[in-house]
């Protein structure tokens, strides 16, 4: 009887059927990047889409018709800079819409809209007070931010620049000197119950609305890393925080890429798919305008 499971197991197991499926491939479509604002020159990036099975990287599209309107005024052709990037001359304006227009040869045209905030929303104050050390006796800080949200939906995102300093060795004694210091993104992390989902995407900003704040003055925390102040010759760093108040696409986009990157893994999860502006197409066509404050940050306080 032993012998007869074992003879059924084996069977069982050896008993394959391989189907083959064919998986209708659609033809690759124009996906749009650009997010514009009132302080830089419009710019677009064009890629073609690929098919979920596709392992190549992204293609270019070079070459394309990229036209931007403002209202239904053509304002701008956008000229091809680089290999993926398209860039014009002129500035969005706060309050206006706009919509890109992007054409290439065996391609369907595509078209995308969104609006340039305009609240002018300004930070009041922002902190920095020394937290606990981490893991590694590396010093964090606690950065606070406050400003007043306008009645109304409003969508924002938040981020720190500081200097980070590079070094090289000295030949003549041996020890390591700053050689350059250029400005990067710092990273930031926040338990705050404003972010209803956790912050993926790539760029370091943390993305919110006002759905629970409306009209009320703001006020989060964020725990941060002073790079600079790992030498312990830096007494103080100047830095630079960003608000920006971006567009619902702009917001709807984030918000799903992180939701996205956040079940990665999991294969309980159903598909979140990213918010698409674009028609005919796909990607994001979004708009924000930013207001800064610099600060000095302080070792000893």
């Amino acid at each position: 009887m032993r012998y007869l499971i074992v003879l059924l197991a084996v069977c069982a197991i050896s008993c394959e059927v391989v189907v083959d499926v064919d998986i209708p491939l659609k033809p690759p479509s124009i996906t749009v990047h650009s997010t514009i604002n009132p302080d830089s020159t419009f710019q677009v990036q064009l890629t073609a889409s690929q098919n979920i099975l596709s392992k190549n990287q992204f293609s270019i599209i070079p070459e394309a018709t990229v036209n931007i309107y403002d209202g239904e005024f053509l304002v701008e052709t956008l000229v091809q800079n680089s290999e993926d990037g398209y860039q014009g001359t002129l500035k969005p304006v706060k309050g206006h819409t706009y919509t890109i227009e992007a054409s290439k040869t065996n391609y369907k045209t595509v078209t995308a809209t969104d609006v340039v905030p305009s609240q002018n929303v300004t930070l009041n104050r922002v902190t920095f007070v020394k937290n606990a050390h981490d893991e590694y006796n590396q010093q964090r800080y606690t950065m606070t931010i406050e400003f007043d949200d306008p009645k109304g939906e409003n969508y924002y995102e938040i981020g720190l620049y500081g200097p980070e300093l590079y070094y090289e060795r000295d030949e003549d004694t041996g020890e390591y000197v700053v050689a350059d210091t250029v400005m990067i993104q710092y990273h930031i992390d926040s338990d705050d119950g404003i972010f209803t989902v956790e912050q993926y995407y790539s760029d370091r900003f943390w993305t919110f609305s006002d759905d629970v704040v409306d009209g009320k003055t703001v006020k989060i925390n964020f725990n941060t890393y002073i790079y600079p102040f790992w030498n312990e010759a830096v007494n103080e760093v100047e830095v630079l925080v960003a608000l920006r108040e971006i567009s619902y696409s702009m917001f709807k986009y984030k918000q799903t890429a992180n939701l996205q990157r956040s079940l990665d893994g999991d294969p309980f999860a159903e598909p979140v798919p990213v918010y698409n502006n674009v028609k005919n197409g796909y990607g994001i066509f979004g708009a924000y305008q930013q207001t800064t404050s610099t600060v000095t940050v302080r070792k000893g306080e």
